[in-house]
């Protein structure tokens, strides 16, 4: 597998791709709950930002470039603050590990899979990685 980028306001951090897939899983989740909890136009922009990640191979994961989204705006910036740790919340909810079933079910690709359950410790701190990116640049 290859590395993918997560951008903001011109810097990025790398991250394997495939846990990026397996983020914008439940990225995506989150974003969908928070859009039923919460109708709004940020929270339907917030799902469509997450959607649009697409993965066309190895080392090529596009549209994660938090920017365009936020777009200077402080209310998206903690919206997006807010997904992030109901992310982390919903995977820390698995315990040590991530079952190889859910990944089965829900992650894994005809071409790219989870052989084993994953330490949600790894993806914790994926999203800690992406909020201290997001901190570096907090709009006003």
């Amino acid at each position: 597998m290859g590395h993918g980028y997560i951008t903001y306001e011109a810097r990025h951090d790398r991250f394997s791709d495939f846990d990026l897939w397996l983020l914008r899983h439940f990225f995506l989740e989150q974003s969908r709950a928070l859009e039923n909890a919460q109708p709004s136009e940020d929270t339907r922009e917030l799902r469509k930002f997450f959607e649009a990640w697409d993965w066309l191979g190895p080392g090529v994961v596009v549209g994660t470039d938090f920017s365009p989204f936020i777009c200077r705006s402080h209310t998206r910036w903690q919206l997006m603050l807010q997904l992030l740790q109901r992310a982390g919340d919903r995977i820390a909810g698995f315990g040590d590990d991530i079952p190889l079933s859910y990944l089965e079910e829900h992650i894994n690709l005809p071409w790219a899979y989870f052989t084993a359950a994953q330490p949600t410790k790894q993806f914790l701190v994926d999203i800690g990685r992406i909020c201290r990116l997001l901190g570096k640049y907090e709009p006003i």
